[in-house]
């Protein structure tokens, strides 16, 4: 078995609540003037909550939720830099030692949601951010077909959601006073009574309006459809290549032929008593 698909059969873990902060986000609308297409310039956010002394912003996004084969995945990303230059934006500094990496830390151009861009730009994006690992820490988390069925696919993300911001924090000694969290949608997960209680809060539409989950949602979006890729080479019959696990007719039309595979979520509807 692959190393992808080695990966994701594996990881059990319980799931917590928070509190909700930061209610005022600096928007600003599209020249359009319609309010669902609001934006944030590029790291305002994050400097928001750097002017209220949350100087390290963790991104968090997942992708998969919806498919009916293949894992729940979750991705927690932080910029960890000695300065930044963005209209003003400064980040914090944090284990930047060398006199090569003194120099000012950019956003990547064309950073946005992963679901609106190519699979070519979201592929050049992401090897941009492999290529600036020094500035983007991230971890990922992710849950296999058959732990989303012993629990349910909202558990099985808030799972992914707590382990990822956990995982960062603690592999990269995070100070967690000057921590905050941002997870895209209408929940998060709890992080009160566990090792991390930090401040996190969830946002609608994050993934396109806060720069770091923007970030967090392209590398989910390509670890994911990798994974599936791979799927797909084990698993010719059900095109996990071409559909990445999610509801397809010529999908349905491959469970109804061959049956499912091990990858299948049963507990969802589209499958249940097959």
């Amino acid at each position: 078995m692959n190393l992808y698909l080695d990966t994701f059969l594996t990881l059990c873990f319980t799931t917590i609540f928070v509190p909700h902060f930061a209610n005022s986000l600096p928007l600003h609308h599209s020249s359009s003037g319609r309010n669902d297409k609001k934006k944030l310039a590029p790291l305002q956010f994050e400097q928001s909550l750097h002017e209220r002394d949350y100087r390290y912003v963790i991104g968090t996004d997942e992708v998969g939720r919806g498919s009916i084969a293949g894992p729940v995945l979750a991705v927690s990303c932080c910029i960890i830099n000695n300065q930044a230059k963005n209209e003003n934006v400064i980040i914090p500094d944090y284990k930047i030692t060398k006199a090569t990496d003194d120099k000012l830390f950019f956003p990547i151009q064309d950073v946005a949601d992963s679901k609106t861009l190519t699979p070519q730009k979201r592929q050049k994006i992401y090897d941009e951010i492999i290529l600036q690992s020094k500035y983007y820490r991230y971890a990922i988390t992710q849950r296999s077909p058959a732990q989303i069925d012993e629990t349910n696919i909202f558990k099985a993300t808030m799972a992914c959601f707590q382990e990822s911001i956990q995982n960062l924090i603690l592999h990269e000694n995070l100070p967690q006073s000057q921590t905050y969290a941002i997870v895209d949608g209408k929940s998060t997960p709890k992080l009160v009574n566990g090792p991390t209680p930090i401040p996190c809060r969830p946002l609608v539409s994050a993934d396109s309006l806060v720069y770091t989950v923007s970030v967090a949602s392209i590398i989910a979006k390509q670890v994911r459809d990798n994974i599936m890729i791979e799927a797909h080479e084990k698993y010719p019959e059900y095109g996990f290549r071409e559909n990445k696990g999610y509801l397809t007719k010529e999908h349905i039309e491959s469970i109804h032929k061959h049956g499912p595979c091990p990858l299948h979520r049963m507990s969802f509807k589209a499958l249940k008593y097959r």
